[in-house]
């Protein structure tokens, strides 16, 4: 392997003597000398997907008279306390970044005055030759799925607890009846019965009231379920030669994991080319990484890719994308002239010869 690298540098070398005359000699990265050229290093973007899965972590807490629940006539109830998961939405986006396959030094032989101005990026990612600097969109940033911010109330505000000459079953019968009562008194609400009359805004609150004790008198036969929602993060940078990649698991029990060894239902994200590149005839792999061009610029360009989401056999998100490590290198003539590329494809955009 030494050897090899050895000999790629030899290559590298003399293509860059052989060239002396050449204003730019472009090379892929790791075949330049550190240190030998006066030049620069460019890279050409990748695309990643970034994936938010929102997930409720529920807490269940049972209620104090669950035995009786039959009571106030509830079906659905808590019968143990513990915590399930469920997963609200899964959200996609993509963003480009510097693709370490695809960076390139470009040696310099030009004087002062003479050379072209090349324009990058903060993430280095080539913008264009001899263009105004351009101000580009950061990396997505997740706007947060609406967040439980008040403090969930775990206790339960109506027990009759504190009298110990009560039965349970007595304090289950009274605290049905507090129910029966404000079901009353909201239907002689709804319906004008009391024939008082109210604002809007008084009518509003007072149904508010009522449907607020109705709630946690309910609450102390059938329970409680304390939701927190959080946001997990994946990021993914599919590939042609894995087309298919393994995000990780969900389960009603454990939550979401990347650990695929866990339990819980598959989660995979699948990038299929769609081949609008296939008809162009790109450089070789090897001629890519091992040749230097004179006078010359590498671009790509992107190609379109259906990107699906899938946990068990749902399909979650099933879309078209442009992807830019998907797509093929090209060279552009490199010498006085102007060009612009998209900093999240490395399409060149606009080009004009001076």
């Amino acid at each position: 392997m030494k050897h090899f690298r050895f000999a790629l540098f030899l290559i590298a070398a003399l293509a860059f003597n052989l060239n002396v005359n050449a204003q730019y000699v472009t090379s892929h990265a790791k075949i330049v000398m550190p240190g030998q050229q006066k030049g620069m290093y460019y890279a050409l973007p990748r695309t990643v997907v970034q994936l938010d899965f929102i997930v409720e972590e529920i807490e269940l807490i049972e209620g104090p008279y669950s035995d009786y629940v039959y009571l106030v006539g509830a079906d659905e109830y808590v019968t143990g306390n513990g915590k399930e998961y469920r997963l609200a939405d899964v959200r996609m986006s993509t963003y480009a970044e510097a693709d370490p396959n695809a960076t390139f030094f470009v040696a310099m032989n030009t004087k002062k005055g003479e050379g072209s101005e090349f324009v990058l990026n903060s993430k280095g990612i080539l913008q264009g030759i001899g263009i105004e600097p351009a101000v580009t969109a950061e990396s997505p940033v997740f706007q947060m799925y609406p967040q439980n911010v008040a403090k969930a109330d775990k206790s339960f505000k109506y027990q009759y607890g504190s009298n110990a000459m009560r039965g349970e079953e007595q304090l289950a019968h009274n605290a049905a009846e507090m129910v029966s009562r404000i079901r009353e008194e909201k239907i002689k609400l709804i319906t004008g019965f009391q024939e008082t009359p109210f604002t809007l805004e008084t009518y509003r609150q007072m149904l508010a009231d009522l449907e607020e004790m109705e709630a946690e008198y309910l609450s102390l036969f059938i329970g409680k379920r304390i939701v927190t929602t959080t946001v997990k993060t994946v990021y993914v940078t599919p590939t042609k030669e894995v087309p298919t990649q393994t995000i990780g698991k969900f389960s009603p029990i454990t939550g979401f994991t990347t650990n695929v060894a866990g339990v819980g239902t598959l989660i995979t994200l699948q990038a299929i080319s769609l081949n609008t590149t296939g008809n162009i005839n790109e450089p070789s792999q090897s001629a890519v990484e091992s040749l230097s061009h004179e006078n010359k610029l590498f671009y790509r360009i992107p190609e379109t890719v259906n990107v699906r989401l899938t946990i068990g056999n749902e399909t979650k998100i099933d879309r078209r994308e442009t992807m830019a490590q998907f797509g093929v290198f090209m060279l552009a003539p490199l010498g006085r002239n102007k060009m612009t590329l998209d900093p999240n494809t490395g399409q060149i955009i606009s080009m004009g010869m001076e």
